[in-house]
C-alpha cells in the first residue's frame, strides 16, 4: 500500500562524497589532552593551516594553558592568531566549517559532544592508542588535507542516538522546537556517537531494567546493565559485551546486555527508526546509573525513564579510502579481527591452487542490483556552514518506511496456493482450510501434486500391505479423507521442479513450521505473492498465526487489513573456474546446469525468446532470469566430510576482507540471523534492518566476531589458494554443491523479498517469536526487597499514555516520530 507521507529519498551511502557549498575558512583543531607526543604534530598542523591555507584556526582555551606547548618557540609565534572557546560556555554552532582531530577515538567523541546539532566534516588523524575511528596517518598531512579542502573525499555518516531523560513527577512535556535558525535542542537531550549505558553503579544487586520498543514492553534486563549503541558503538563497549559488529552505514540500533543473568539473552539489532524506552523495573532492588559516551553520568530512579531514538544529525567522518576499506582496516589494525597464522597448503594440492578464480567483477557489471530499505530518520545533510553531501541523482532511491508497509490488493485475489507440512496432524486443518476457501471464498486452490498421493487421503490403498499402526491411523482419518475426496477434483496441482508458478498465484497460505515458508520462497525465484503462515510445526519462528479461528483471520487478510514484513532474500550464483559464462544453479535440483545446457538456453532465448524456451526440455521453470538462486535464511559454506579446516577467502565489493579458517561460514539475511547464525553465536537482527550478516562456524581464531554489513554490498567467497581441501555450499539447507579451487560464490541482496503477513505488526510478531520460539531472555523474575516497597508500590508514574502526543524533535524541528 503506497503511503506518500512515509516515503523518503535516500542517497546510496556508497555514493556519499563531500562537497563544499562555499570554501571552508574556519577550522577547529582538537588534540588529545595530556599527551606530549601530539604537541609537535599539533603545532606543525596549526602553523600550516594559518600560513599556507590562510584559515581561521579555533582551539579549546585549555590548549593555551599547556605548559609544554607554551615553551615551544614556533607555537609562541602563532599563539595570538588562534581563536579559543571554552567547552560548556561557548556555542560553536555555524561557526566552524571543518574539524581536524589529532589523537585517538576520544577526540572524535569529544567533537560529537561539542556539536549537538549539525556537525562539520571531521578528519581524524591517528595519534592515539586504538585509533578505530581515526583512519588518517599524519606523515603526509599536507597532501591529505589539501585533497579534502578541494572536495575530494568520501564520507561515512556515523549516526548518533538522541537520548532524553524524563524524571518522575515532571508532568511537563518536552517543548516542541520551532524550525528556525535559532532552534536549540532541549536541555535534557543528549546526542551520543557510541552508546548510552545503563548499569547498576555501586549497588551489589542486579540491575532490573524494563525495555520498551515503540511503546511495547519487550523484556527486562537482569544483570550488570544494558548498552544501547549505534553501529559505530558496536565496536566499542558492545563488542566487549559480546555483540556482533555493525558497519556504520547500516541503519540500526544495537541492544546488548551486560553480563545478563540469563542463558538466552543474545544481543539484538533493531531498525534505526524505532524509539526505545528504558526504565527501572518496579520490583528492582536498586536504582540504576546512566552515562552517555562515558560522560554525564547520572542516576536513574524508580519512576524515571530514558528515551532513545536515532538523531537526524550524524557525524560526517571523512574516509581515508572509502567506507568499506576504512572499516575493515580498523577491524584488523585496531581489534585484530580474525588475525591468526595462515594454515599451509599440502604439496599435493599445489597444482590445484596455482591459479585463482577467473571470475572477475567485470562479469557482474550489468547485473540488476537490488533495492535497499531504510527506516531511520532522513539524516540532516548540511554539515556546518560549508559542508554538504555531493548530490548524485542517479544514486537516489525512494524508500517507504517499513513500519507503514501494509498489504493492499490491486485486484481481488482469486488463486491461492496452500502449502502443508508432511505431517498427519496437519491433515484436518488442511482439509478444513481448503474446503472453506473453495466453498465459502470461491477461490481456485493450488496444491502440490504430492498431496494427492498421500496415502491417508486416498481410498485405494491396499491396507493388507501396510502395518497395523498405519491401518489404525488410516481408519482414524476416514472422515477427513471423505471430505478431501469430495474436493479433490476442484484442486489444481503442480509439481516442484517442473511447473512454473510465476504470475499464477495471488496468495499463499502455509500450514506447518518454518520449513513451509522456506519452501514457498524456493518455489518463487522472482516476485513472491503475500504469504500467510499458520503455526502447525515445532519451532514456528516465521509462522505467527494460530489456526483456531483461521476463517476470521484469512477473511481479514483477503480484505486487505494486514501489516507486511518484507523479508529480504540473498541472490547467490556460483561461477566455475574456466567458465566465461556465469554458471546456473538449479533451485529445485541437486546439481548445477551443465555448461552445454547453459549455452543451449542462451541460444534458445536469443533466437526464439523466453516464451518458446520455456517449453524446452532443458528449461528449468524455477530458474530466474539471471541464473541464480534466492535464499531466505542463509547460504552456508562448510568443509563437508573433509578432516581439514575450511580455508575460505571473503571479498566485499571486490576488496579482500579476511579468510575463514574453521568449520565454515554462514552468510545470512536478517531473517536467517535467528536460524543457523544464532546457533553460531551471532546477534539477532530484526527483518526490517537492511543488512547482511556474516558469521563464522567454529573459527580457529579467538577474535573472529560476526559482522553486519550493509545490504547493498556484494560478497564474493572463494577457496583460498593454500586451502588443503575443497568446500561444500548449501542454500537454505538444499542444493548442496562442491566449491572447488578457482570457483567463486557471489552473494548480494535480491530485489525480490518474501512479503510475510503479520499477525499483529513487525515489532510485536518478531519479539513474540523470540520469546516463544527461542525463549529469548526467559528467566525467573527477581523479587524486590521489602524495604523498597514504598518506592515500588506505585511503579513508574511515567506511563506510555503521558507520551502519546509527545513528538521528539531534533533542533531542526523535524519530527523523529515514525
Amino acid at each position: 500500500m503506497k503511503n506518500s507521507a512515509m516515503v523518503m529519498q535516500i542517497q546510496d551511502p556508497a555514493s556519499q562524497r563531500l562537497t563544499w557549498y562555499k570554501p571552508p575558512l574556519t577550522v577547529l583543531v582538537i588534540k588529545k589532552v595530556s599527551d606530549a607526543s601530539v604537541l609537535a604534530p599539533f603545532v606543525q598542523l596549526v602553523d600550516w593551516l594559518l600560513q599556507e591555507k590562510n584559515m581561521v584556526v579555533w582551539v579549546e582555551s585549555a590548549v593555551l594553558e599547556d605548559a609544554h606547548l607554551n615553551e615551544d618557540v614556533k607555537f609562541k609565534a602563532i599563539r595570538e592568531k588562534l581563536v579559543t572557546f571554552k567547552d560548556g560556555r561557548d556555542d560553536l554552532t555555524d561557526r566552524i566549517d571543518f574539524i581536524v582531530c589529532l589523537g585517538g577515538d576520544g577526540t572524535l567523541l569529544y567533537a560529537s559532544q561539542l556539536f549537538q546539532q549539525s556537525v562539520p566534516p571531521v578528519m581524524a588523524f591517528h595519534l592515539g592508542s586504538l585509533g578505530f575511528l581515526t583512519p588518517f596517518r599524519f606523515d603526509n598531512f599536507e597532501e591529505q588535507l589539501t585533497s579534502v579542502l578541494e572536495g575530494h573525499a568520501a564520507l561515512t555518516l556515523r549516526s548518533r542516538l538522541r537520548c532524553v531523560m524524563h524524571r518522575k513527577g515532571d508532568k511537563r512535556q518536552e517543548a516542541k522546537v520551532e524550525a528556525n535558525a535559532d532552534a536549540r535542542p532541549a536541555a535534557n537531550s543528549i546526542l551520543v556517537l557510541n552508546e548510552v549505558v545503563i548499569d547498576r553503579g555501586p549497588s551489589p544487586y542486579l540491575s532490573n531494567i524494563d525495555l520498551f520498543l515503540d511503546g511495547k514492553y519487550i523484556t527486562s534486563v537482569q544483570g550488570d546493565g544494558l548498552i544501547v549503541s549505534t553501529p559505530t558503538g558496536s565496536t566499542a563497549y558492545a563488542a566487549a559485551a559480546g555483540a556482533s559488529m555493525i558497519h556504520p552505514s547500516v541503519p540500526a540500533i544495537m541492544v546488548t546486555p551486560i553480563c545478563p543473568h540469563s542463558l538466552s539473552f543474545r544481543p539484538i539489532v533493531v531498525p534505526a527508526g524505532v524509539e526505545l524506552k528504558v526504565s527501572v523495573s518496579p520490583e528492582s532492588r536498586n536504582t540504576s546509573w546512566v552515562s552517555f559516551d562515558g560522560r554525564n553520568r547520572q542516576e536513574l530512579f524508580h519512576g524515571d525513564s530514558l528515551r532513545v531514538t536515532t538523531s537526524i544529525y550524524p557525524v560526517p567522518c571523512i574516509c581515508a579510502q572509502d567506507q568499506i576499506s576504512d572499516w575493515f582496516a580498523s577491524l584488523a589494525d585496531g581489534l585484530h579481527w580474525n588475525v591468526r597464522k595462515r594454515q599451509k597448503c599440502l604439496d599435493e594440492l599445489s597444482d590445484l591452487t596455482a591459479s585463482g578464480s577467473e571470475d572477475t567483477l567485470d562479469e557482474m557489471e550489468n547485473m540488476k542490483l537490488r533495492t535497499r530499505s531504510l527506516n531511520a530518520p532522513s539524516p540532516f545533510q548540511q554539515f556546518g556552514p560549508c559542508g554538504r553531501i555531493m548530490k548524485n541523482s542517479a544514486m537516489v532511491m525512494q524508500i517507504q518506511d517499513p513500519a507503514s508497509q501494509r498489504l493492499t490488493w490491486y485486484k481481488p485475489p482469486l488463486t491461492v496456493l496452500v502449502i502443508k507440512k508432511k505431517d498427519s496432524q496437519v491433515l484436518l486443518p488442511f482439509v478444513q482450510l481448503v474446503e472453506w476457501l473453495v466453498q465459502e471464498k470461491h477461490m481456485v486452490v493450488w496444491v502440490e501434486s504430492a498431496v494427492l498421493e498421500d496415502k491417508l487421503l486416498r481410498d485405494d490403498v491396499k491396507l493388507e500391505n501396510e502395518s497395523a499402526k498405519f491401518r489404525q491411523v488410516h481408519g482414524d482419518y476416514c472422515g477427513v479423507r471423505e471430505r478431501f475426496l469430495a474436493l479433490r477434483e476442484k484442486l489444481v496441482t503442480f509439481k516442484d521442479g517442473r511447473d512454473d508458478l510465476t504470475d499464477r498465484i495471488d496468495f499463499i497460505v502455509c500450514l506447518g513450521g518454518d520449513g513451509t515458508l522456506l519452501y514457498a520462497s524456493q518455489l518463487f525465484q522472482q516476485s513472491v505473492p503475500p504469504v500467510m503462515a499458520f503455526y502447525l510445526g515445532s519451532l514456528g519462528f516465521l509462522t505467527p498465526f494460530q489456526c483456531d479461528n483461521f476463517q476470521e483471520q484469512v477473511t481479514n487478510v483477503l480484505e486487505g487489513h494486514a501489516a507486511l514484513t518484507l523479508r529480504s532474500r540473498l541472490r547467490c550464483s556460483i561461477h566455475r573456474k574456466g567458465e566465461r559464462r556465469k554458471e546456473s544453479l538449479q533451485p529445485a535440483g541437486s546439481s548445477l546446469l551443465k555448461p552445454s545446457h547453459h549455452r543451449y538456453l542462451n541460444y534458445i532465448e536469443l533466437n526464439n525468446g523466453a516464451s518458446s524456451g520455456a517449453n524446452n526440455n532443458y528449461c528449468n521453470p524455477h530458474m530466474s532470469s539471471n541464473n541464480s538462486i534466492l535464499v531466505l535464511n542463509e547460504v552456508v559454506i562448510n568443509r563437508g566430510p573433509s578432516p581439514y579446516l575450511s580455508n575460505i577467502d571473503i571479498f566485499l565489493d571486490g576488496k579482500y576482507i579476511t579468510s575463514v579458517q574453521g568449520d565454515g561460514l554462514i552468510v545470512s539475511t536478517p531473517t536467517g540471523s535467528t536460524a543457523y547464525a544464532a546457533a553460531a553465536g551471532a546477534s539477532m537482527i530484526h527483518p526490517s534492518v537492511p543488512a547482511i550478516l556474516v558469521t563464522p562456524i567454529c573459527p580457529h581464531s579467538l577474535s573472529f566476531r560476526p559482522i553486519v554489513v550493509p545490504a547493498g554490498v556484494e560478497l564474493r567467497i572463494s577457496i583460498s589458494p593454500d586451502s588443503r581441501n575443497t568446500s561444500r555450499v548449501s542454500f537454505d539447507g538444499r542444493n548442496d554443491q562442491e566449491l572447488n579451487h578457482g570457483d567463486s560464490l557471489r552473494v548480494t541482496t535480491s530485489i525480490y523479498p518474501v512479503p510475510s503477513i503479520c499477525s499483529q505488526d513487525q515489532i510485536s510478531d518478531w519479539f513474540d517469536s523470540l520469546a516463544e520460539g527461542l525463549h529469548w531472555n526467559v528467566r525467573k523474575r527477581q523479587k524486590c526487597l521489602d524495604e523498597l516497597s514504598d518506592l515500588t508500590a506505585s511503579g513508574s508514574e511515567d506511563t506510555l499514555d503521558e507520551f502519546d502526543n509527545l513528538k521528539i524533535y531534533d533542533a531542526s524541528g523535524s519530527s523523529l516520530d515514525t
